[in-house]
């Protein structure tokens, strides 16, 4: 073994080490710490530390005294005796590994005239993941016992220093994966639903939960008729610039969509996750809709191409949201009066941004609106009234 200051015993030197290799949890900085350390440390030629990794043996590093190699993975020292270190979970040493008679016989022994040789186990929680194996090929007598069991002390911090670094390189790459998923999801499951599924495991909320909403659909008009004039790419394109636009609205106010029916989409505020203001918001995203759509009409006016017009339909109270579907394939869904109502308002001609009464009495004092014709709604047996929100630039009193 290298001379180690008489001042730094061994205790204080395997501390030293100790805090050394636990200060990364880079595995590759913690494997070339640990083979800049035995080498150091051990008059040896060239060290190598060999993982267990999916049922192989692989060599993570290596060194020779002329410094490292660690893109070298080639093992050149004796396989066997390093494969029964970590069979029996206990250090090996040999002198003369040619004289030796437990590896006289070895090829690799023979054709490297290998000498002086020191393998101790990578333990953890009595499992071997690996070893520390390093050799001096041309001079026998460098190591004894001592050192084995010396390294051996030395490599049962590096073990733990090397489960370290690959339990926080799984759990990098986990949460990785997981971020990857959520924001693969999150365009096609809605956000909010998506929060409550990873915040409650058990998905008691998914059984069905009733609650105070308010809905917005959105119906494009005429598009039966547009679909047929246009190119199939164009439509595309169109949609995708319109509900782009549509989208970002509804999730700046603090919506989540339920829904895209075609040209039409259907949002709620205040499901899963209940809110106060759910009128607030939905009646702020409508009025946000509608300049939207009025910017959008500018260069089609230009061009010549036929205008947008879209109905939109808000009401306001008490749905059941909840798993819908079979054990195969589930959707969370809303069911109620006010999606049917928020569905049926949208489809109102002329076009336009339309309030049932129940909506309207919870954002009177923030709105102008004009009063419509009283109309019999989904499920109702009397005509209630009607609120049109004025569009941009409108200003009628209701």
């Amino acid at each position: 073994m290298a001379s180690i200051e008489p001042s730094l015993s061994r205790d204080r030197l395997l501390y030293e080490v100790a805090a050394d290799l636990t200060s990364s949890l880079d595995l590759d900085e913690v494997l070339r710490r640990t083979m800049d350390k035995v080498i150091d440390l051990m008059s040896a030629s060239r060290g190598y530390i060999v993982l267990i990794e999916e049922g192989i043996l692989r060599v993570r590093i290596s060194r020779s005294e002329a410094g490292a190699t660690a893109d070298d993975k080639e093992f050149t020292g004796s396989r066997s005796f390093v494969e029964q270190c970590i069979r029996d979970k206990k250090p090996l040493v040999t002198t003369d590994a040619v004289n030796d008679e437990r590896f006289r016989g070895q090829q690799s022994v023979i054709l490297r005239n290998l000498r002086s040789i020191i393998a101790v186990p990578l333990l953890i929680r009595g499992e071997c993941i690996g070893a520390v194996y390093v050799d001096n090929p041309f001079k026998s007598g460098i190591f004894s016992e001592e050192d084995a069991q010396f390294l051996q002390v030395f490599a049962h911090q590096a073990a733990i220093a090397v489960d370290n670094a690959r339990l926080f390189s799984s759990l990098r790459q986990s949460y990785q994966h997981s971020e990857r998923l959520r924001t693969t999801f999150e365009r096609y499951v809605n956000k909010q639903v998506m929060e409550r599924v990873l915040n409650d495991p058990k998905g008691d909320f998914l059984a069905g939960e009733r609650l105070k909403v308010t809905m917005l659909a959105s119906d494009i008009a005429g598009f039966s008729t547009l679909s047929q004039e246009m190119e199939a790419e164009d439509l595309v394109a169109l949609l995708n610039v319109y509900f782009a636009q549509m989208v970002d609205i509804v999730l700046d106010n603090g919506g989540n969509i339920d829904k895209f029916q075609g040209d039409g989409l259907l949002v709620v505020f205040g499901a899963p996750v209940p809110v106060e203001d759910s009128a607030q918001r939905a009646v702020r995203a409508a009025s946000q809709m509608l300049e939207a759509i009025a910017a959008m009409n500018i260069p089609r006016a230009r061009v010549g191409d036929p205008l947008l017009e879209v109905g939109i339909g808000l009401d306001s109270g008490y749905v059941v949201g909840g798993n819908i579907g079979s054990e195969r394939r589930l959707e969370y869904t809303l069911i109620g009066v006010p999606v049917n109502n928020a569905a049926y308002l949208s489809k109102r001609r002329p076009a336009g941004a339309f309030l049932s009464q129940n909506t309207f009495r919870q954002v009177v004092d923030g709105i102008r609106a004009t009063t419509q014709e009283p109309m019999i709604l989904k499920g109702a047996t009397k005509a209630m009234p009607i609120y049109r929100l004025d569009p941009p630039g409108e200003g009628t009193a209701v």
